[in-house]
């Protein structure tokens, strides 16, 4: 689990770092919202830890962040001044505990959503992103039930017409216009994976496409 935390003053990270160790979470800091935007999109956490106070100083940033569908889904734990520096005192030990909690419970939920691990990719369906290894990439819609069917038959040749009954339901024609679609959006998906995933999805002429697992003894 990752855990980005917003806070004016960098020593309540410090101080929060070891509750995320303990519940075996990474984390990131920022000191205002002016790059949250640019921290959710790299780094997909799966919630926010957000001092109050940083609102009145960038609100819209906030804003911006959250104009995505899936980030409207996103936890947020707001904290007020008050809150923290109770939190840091000892004063208010019941808010740490249900912070504990919080952070404890989307651990165990991230655990139990779905992952598929071919090699070194890792397809999460219940967030809809892809990793190779550490990179995390979030895949348009089409894209990524492409690589969720193929990921479901791996080491199998998936047709072209199973691909496009898949993408764009059983009454799609099966003719080359829309094969020549779907070969874009595989040409796409390959490049959105990156370099070292090219040798993951194999093109079979004439039958159609399959996912491999390239580092595997034959």
């Amino acid at each position: 689990m990752h855990v980005l935390v917003v806070h004016s003053d960098p020593r309540f990270y410090r101080e929060l770092r070891g509750l995320l160790s303990s519940q075996e979470a990474t984390g990131a800091y920022l000191p205002n919202l002016s790059e949250i935007r640019a921290q959710i999109e790299a780094h997909f956490p799966d919630l926010i830890v957000l001092e109050q106070r940083c609102l009145s100083d960038g609100g819209e940033f906030l804003g911006q962040a959250f104009t995505a569908g899936r980030l409207q889904r996103l936890p947020v734990i707001y904290l007020t001044s008050a809150d923290c520096e109770r939190m840091r005192t000892g004063e208010e030990p019941h808010r740490l505990t249900d912070l504990l909690t919080h952070v404890r419970s989307q651990t165990e939920r991230a655990r139990t959503q779905q992952v598929t691990q071919i090699g070194r990719l890792r397809i999460h369906a219940g967030r809809m992103r892809v990793a190779m290894d550490d990179r995390w990439v979030r895949l348009p819609p089409i894209q990524f039930r492409i690589l969720q069917h193929l990921a479901a038959n791996t080491n199998e040749v998936v047709s072209h017409r199973e691909l496009i009954s898949v993408v764009w339901g059983a009454e799609a024609a099966d003719d080359e216009a829309r094969r020549d679609v779907l070969k874009v959006h595989i040409r796409h998906l390959r490049r959105m994976l990156g370099p070292d995933t090219q040798g993951y999805i194999q093109t079979l002429r004439g039958q159609g496409y399959a996912l491999i697992d390239p580092d595997a003894d034959e």
